[in-house]
């Protein structure tokens, strides 16, 4: 039963993810300016940077299922404005609220993964939620084209995929609440230098998605080999060897990106990305205790929203001042740049 619900829980974040894939693929229709676009695709990362470690702790003290689930309708009602209005302050206001309900579907989903997974295998769980983020950004985009890019009909594809996670995690089983136990390291310390890390490594990131062009579902598809095939090696490795290793392949992945053939840069940016987040995360929960594991995580994934969040009008005005080969250079840099910034134990 803890295998069938642990894929359960894994495919509702994934349809989760899908409605942002199909999202994504039909913005730069609707924007001409490369700043605006910047934004709209960073802008649920400034809802869930909030939305994210708030719902970890309340999943630490109601359980994961709950806030999971609610977190899913809130995504699936985050459809509604842009389906009054493509203007770009409708746009805004779906994007941010489907940030709220993103950043607490994920926080309760990575909880709900770890209580099922075992303590052995925490790093496969942090790198299987990644995984359906990136299988969302590989059948979205594939969803919306298969709607012929039609803006309405992609929007309500974007409500219903949400609401079909609820029906599948409904009846996945519920681990108990963590009971309580001696306190680790205070959380902002132990999570600090891990979700700065992960903060950098996203300024590439978005910086691909914005600018990847039709390489995106090439790109989610190669980091879902990668966490397939390599998903134990931060379990084995450890964390900090990991993302010593990690980090740089994903920054001369991006570089290549940046300077061309694209396709092969894609390869490798995806295999260092598939592994440098989930060592980051081991990282950052390798001394919190299990009843604060949902809090932890949430806050270290609102790295992830602080680094997309920033990143995106950061990349966006970049390319417009110079040119997106430009940007997505720089953001190699700061992808490069975060394993130096990784905690020196773990």
């Amino acid at each position: 039963m803890a295998d069938r619900s642990y894929v359960a829980v894994l495919a509702a974040a994934a349809l989760c993810y899908a409605a942002l894939g199909a999202a994504l693929r039909i913005l730069p229709g609707l924007t001409d300016d490369p700043a605006v676009l910047g934004l709209l695709v960073g802008a649920p990362a400034l809802t869930a940077v909030v939305a994210r470690p708030a719902g970890g702790r309340l999943a630490d003290r109601v359980g994961a299922a709950p806030v999971m689930l609610g977190g899913a309708v809130v995504m699936a009602a985050g459809a509604a404005p842009a389906l009054s209005s493509t203007g770009t302050p409708w746009l805004l206001a779906s994007r941010l609220l489907t940030g709220v309900g993103e950043g607490a579907m994920m926080a309760a989903a990575v909880l709900w993964l770890l209580r099922l997974a075992g303590r052995e295998r925490r790093g496969r769980a942090l790198g299987h939620i990644g995984l359906a983020n990136y299988a969302g950004l590989a059948a979205g985009p594939l969803l919306a084209e298969a709607l012929a890019l039609r803006t309405t009909a992609v929007l309500v594809a974007t409500a219903l995929l949400p609401l079909a996670g609820v029906a599948l995690a409904g009846r996945a089983a519920r681990p108990a609440v963590a009971a309580d136990e001696p306190p680790g390291e205070p959380m902002l310390h132990a999570v600090l230098l891990p979700g700065a890390g992960l903060m950098l490594v996203n300024f590439g990131y978005v910086a691909f998605l914005a600018f990847g062009g039709g390489l995106v579902p090439v790109f989610a598809a190669d980091v879902i080999a990668a966490r397939t095939l390599g998903g134990s090696v931060p379990d084995r490795l450890g964390g900090r060897r990991t993302v010593t290793l990690a980090a740089p392949l994903a920054a001369a992945g991006l570089a290549v990106v940046a300077a061309g053939p694209p396709l092969a840069g894609v390869v490798v940016l995806a295999a260092g990305q598939g592994l440098a987040v989930p060592a980051l995360g081991l990282l950052a929960l390798a001394r919190v205790p299990a009843r604060s594991q949902g809090a932890a995580a949430g806050l270290f994934f609102a790295f992830f929203d602080a680094g997309v969040g920033a990143g995106g009008p950061l990349a966006g005005a970049l390319a417009r001042l110079t040119a997106p080969s430009v940007a997505l250079g720089l953001a190699a840099g700061a992808v490069a740049s975060a394993a130096l910034v990784a905690p020196r134990r773990g």
